[in-house]
C-alpha cells in the first residue's frame, strides 16, 4: 500500500512538474513604464498581464528605471542585471517597450546612429537562447508637454525614436504593438507626463493580452453608423467595426457582397465605392454566426455642424422655430446626428460619474435619427436652417452632424499632437486651468465644474485638444461636404492668439480627416463686449487669407446683452448661400462686400471702392449707420456725410482724420448691405499711410 502511495505522490509531482514547464513565460522589457514607476508590484503593467493571461503563463517583470535602449546611453538595458535576469527566464514571448529614455538629450543628439544596431543587438540575444521566441515590439507611451524637456528635444527626438521602431519591427517581421495610441488622449492617467498610473498600466496590460490571447468579441458597428444615416455621396465611404480577431466579416449592399477581416485587436473596415446620390438602401454585415442590420440609408451631401454654444442653440428656442419645424418634421430626406453631452458646462459641480466617463472620453453619445418635432426642437437652429434651405435648393439627402460644446475654446477642438507641434502653445496647454492664454470664463467655469475631482489632470470639455480627442476623433472616417463653425466667444479675449489657432484648428482638421474640407464659419455677433469688434475684424481679416474658408457677418442680428442671441435661422440662410456659391458653384452673392480700394479725392474726400457687390443699400432704406472717424488726438465720433455710388462710398471727413470705423461698436447698428442684402463686415482702415 505504502508503495502504491509513492508511486502515486511521485506521478503528481511529475504532472505538476510537466504542467510548470507547460506555462509560456513572457519576459516583459523595459524602462520605468514596464517596471511600474510610483505604483504598487500589483499595478505594474506585467502583473496585470500575468492576470488577464491567467495560469497557462508565466509573467516577469523585467523593466529598469531609467533605461535606454542605446548601449552608449547613460543607463543602457544592454548592460544591465535586468537584461541577464530575462535571459536567465528563458522566454517563449518577450514584449520590449525601450527608447523613453533615449529622448534625453544625453543621449539621442549623440548615439542616435546606433538606435537601429542596438536594438538588434538585443533581439539576438533572445534568439540565439531560443529562435523561436515572439516578439512584440511597443511603440513608446507618450510623454506630454508638461514634462520637462519636451522643448527642449524630447518632442522631435520622441518622433524620431517611434520611426526606428517602426522600422525594426518592420525589418524583422515582428508584431508591432502601439502604446501610444491607446494612452495619447490620457494625460489624465499621467501625473508626471511620463509615468502612467495603474489605470493607465492596466489599458497597457489589456492591449498586450489581446495580441497574446486574443479574446471573443461579439459583431458590432462603430457607434456614428446606425439605420437612417446619411452616407457622402460621390466618395468611398468606410463601414467600421468589432468582431473577434481574425473574424472574416461580409458586408451586403444592393444585391453585391464585400468582405473584411478583423485585425488581432477586433478592429475591421469595409470600404463601400461611391455611389450617386439616393436611397434609401439597406446594409447587412454578417460573420455567419451573427449579423447587424442598417437600414433606411441614404447617399447625399453630409455637413459637420461644430463649435460653441451658438452652434449648439437648440431650434426650439430660436425666433421664428415653429414654422420651420412643421415644415421639416416629415422630410425624410434630411438626416440627424445629435452628438449630445452626458452634463453641460454650466455653473455646478460634477458628480464623480461623470468625472470619471469624461476622463475616458465619453463624453458625447448620440444616433442618426429621422426628423421628428422632438429631434428637431433640440438640433442646432443654424445647422436646421442651412440643411432645410440647401436640401430644398440641390433636392439631394442632407446628413447633419452637431458636434458643439457651450463655452469651448478653440484649443480645445485641435487635436494634441498639432498643439504641441507649436512652441507657444506647448508651453501652457498642459497648465490651462491657470494659464491667462485661456479666458478667463474658461478657466473659472472649469474650476467649478471639477471642483469633485483630485485628478492632477482632469479632462474637461475646456481642456485644450479634448473635444477633438472625445469627439472630432469618432468622425474621422466619415467623409464629409464642408464643416460648418461658429466658435470664438471664448478667445475673443486674445485676438491675436486666435489668429495662430484658427488656422491651425483647420489645417488639423483636414490633416486628420485627410479632407480638403471646406470651412464655412459664422463671424461673432455683437454684444456689449469691448474686445468683440477687434475680434469680428480679425476674424474678417483670416477669412479673406484662408484657402477655402468662408465667412456669414452676424453682427446685424446681435443683441446688446444676450451673448445667445434668438434669430438663429436667417444665418443658417446666410451659411447655405455661402455653400450653394462656394461647393455647388451657383451663380449667386453670397460674400460680404469687401474693402479693395481707398483712395483721397481731396483733403476732405476719401473714396471706398468695395468688391462684392453692385449696389449698396441699407435695411429698411435708412441713412447709413455704422461709421466712424479717430482723429488727431484720438477721439472717435460719427461719421455724416456719405454718398453712396454704386459700389463705392464717398466719405467726407474732417482734415486730419487718422482711421476709418465700420460696425466698431461692440454691439453695432451698422447697416450697410449689398443688392443681395448681404451685410458688410466689421473693418477699420488706417488714414495716414494712403497714398493720394
Amino acid at each position: 500500500m505504502w508503495r502504491a502511495l509513492n508511486f502515486f505522490f511521485i506521478g503528481l509531482c511529475c504532472i505538476n512538474f510537466l504542467f510548470a514547464q507547460a506555462k509560456k513565460k513572457v519576459a516583459c522589457i523595459g524602462d520605468s513604464v514596464t517596471k511600474g514607476f510610483g505604483l504598487s508590484n500589483e499595478d505594474s503593467y506585467p502583473s496585470q498581464l500575468q492576470e488577464l493571461l491567467g495560469s497557462a503563463f508565466e509573467v516577469g517583470n523585467f523593466g529598469r528605471n531609467g533605461a535606454t535602449l542605446l548601449a552608449n546611453g547613460h543607463n543602457p538595458y544592454l548592460k544591465s542585471k535586468e537584461l541577464q535576469d530575462a535571459l536567465g527566464f528563458q522566454p517563449d514571448i518577450v514584449i520590449i517597450a525601450l527608447g523613453l529614455n533615449d529622448t534625453d538629450p544625453r543621449n539621442w543628439p549623440n548615439y542616435q546612429i546606433d538606435f537601429q544596431k542596438d536594438y538588434q543587438q538585443l533581439l539576438n540575444l533572445f534568439r540565439t537562447q531560443n529562435p523561436k521566441t515572439a516578439f512584440y515590439i511597443c511603440i513608446m507611451s507618450p510623454i506630454f508637454c508638461g514634462h520637462p524637456r519636451f522643448l527642449s528635444g524630447t518632442r522631435d527626438w520622441f518622433q524620431q525614436i517611434q520611426q526606428k521602431i517602426r522600422e525594426v519591427a518592420a525589418s524583422n517581421k515582428v508584431t508591432l504593438v502601439d502604446n501610444h495610441q491607446i494612452l495619447s488622449s490620457r494625460i489624465d492617467l499621467f501625473d508626471d507626463y511620463i509615468h502612467p498610473s495603474a489605470e493607465g498600466a492596466q489599458l497597457i496590460a489589456q492591449q498586450l493580452a489581446q495580441y497574446i490571447k486574443p479574446n471573443h468579441i461579439p459583431l458590432q458597428i462603430a457607434e456614428t453608423y446606425n439605420s437612417h444615416m446619411v452616407l457622402q455621396r460621390d466618395r468611398v465611404n468606410k463601414i467600421k467595426g468589432r468582431a473577434s480577431s481574425g473574424e472574416i466579416i461580409k458586408l451586403y449592399f444592393k444585391d453585391q457582397e464585400w468582405k473584411g477581416q478583423a485585425d488581432v485587436l477586433g478592429n475591421w473596415e469595409i470600404e463601400l465605392p461611391a455611389q450617386k446620390a439616393g436611397g434609401p438602401f439597406d446594409i447587412r454585415v454578417s460573420t455567419g454566426t451573427e449579423e447587424v442590420y442598417l437600414k433606411d440609408i441614404l447617399f447625399g451631401d453630409v455637413y459637420l455642424a461644430s463649435g460653441q454654444s451658438n452652434m449648439a442653440f437648440p431650434m426650439k428656442d430660436a425666433k421664428d422655430a415653429q414654422q420651420l419645424i412643421e415644415k421639416l418634421k416629415n422630410n425624410k430626406y434630411i438626416r440627424l446626428y445629435h452628438n449630445q453631452v452626458i452634463t453641460e458646462t454650466t455653473n455646478q459641480a460634477w458628480d464623480t460619474n461623470s468625472l470619471n466617463q469624461i476622463n475616458k472620453l465619453q463624453y458625447f453619445h448620440g444616433k442618426w435619427e429621422l426628423p421628428s418635432v422632438q429631434s428637431l426642437a433640440n438640433f442646432s437652429a443654424i445647422a436646421l436652417a442651412f440643411g432645410a434651405d440647401i436640401q430644398s435648393e440641390m433636392n439631394i439627402p442632407i446628413g447633419l452632424v452637431q458636434l458643439a460644446v457651450g463655452g469651448s475654446n478653440t484649443e480645445s477642438w485641435i487635436s494634441r499632437s498639432d498643439l504641441e507641434k507649436d512652441n507657444l502653445l506647448a508651453s501652457y496647454i498642459h497648465t490651462w486651468r491657470r494659464s491667462d492664454f485661456i479666458q478667463d470664463f474658461c478657466r473659472t467655469r472649469a474650476a467649478e465644474n471639477l471642483k469633485n475631482s483630485s485628478v492632477k489632470n482632469q479632462r474637461h470639455p475646456y481642456d485644450p485638444s479634448y473635444n477633438f480627442e472625445a469627439g472630432v476623433r469618432k468622425w474621422l472616417d466619415h467623409q464629409f461636404k464642408a464643416v460648418l463653425w461658429y466658435q470664438g466667444e471664448s478667445n475673443a479675449h486674445n485676438k491675436e492668439l486666435h489668429e495662430l489657432l484658427f488656422p491651425k484648428l483647420i489645417q488639423s482638421w483636414r490633416g486628420a480627416f485627410q479632407q480638403e474640407l471646406p470651412f464655412y464659419f459664422v463671424q461673432l455677433s455683437s454684444i456689449n463686449r469691448p474686445s468683440w469688434p477687434a475680434f469680428r475684424e480679425s476674424q474678417n481679416k483670416l477669412a479673406s487669407i484662408l484657402p477655402k474658408t468662408y465667412m456669414v457677418v452676424s453682427s446685424d442680428l446681435g443683441h446688446p446683452q444676450d451673448v445667445h442671441p434668438k434669430d438663429k435661422i436667417p444665418i443658417g440662410i446666410r451659411l447655405s448661400n455661402l455653400v450653394k456659391k462656394h461647393s455647388y458653384h451657383l451663380r449667386n452673392q453670397a460674400d460680404a462686400p469687401q474693402l479693395q480700394k481707398l483712395t483721397q479725392r481731396d483733403k476732405n474726400t476719401w473714396v471706398l471702392d468695395f468688391r462684392n457687390c453692385k449696389q449698396f443699400q441699407t435695411k429698411n432704406g435708412e441713412e447709413i449707420k455704422g461709421f466712424q472717424v479717430m482723429d488727431t488726438e484720438g477721439n472717435v465720433s460719427a461719421v455724416q456725410q456719405i454718398k453712396v455710388k454704386k459700389s463705392t462710398l464717398e466719405i467726407s471727413l474732417p482734415e486730419g482724420s487718422q482711421r476709418i470705423y465700420y460696425a466698431y461698436e461692440p454691439y453695432t447698428n451698422a447697416n450697410l448691405e449689398n443688392e443681395d442684402s448681404v451685410p458688410v463686415s466689421t473693418f477699420s482702415i488706417d488714414l495716414k499711410n494712403t497714398s493720394n
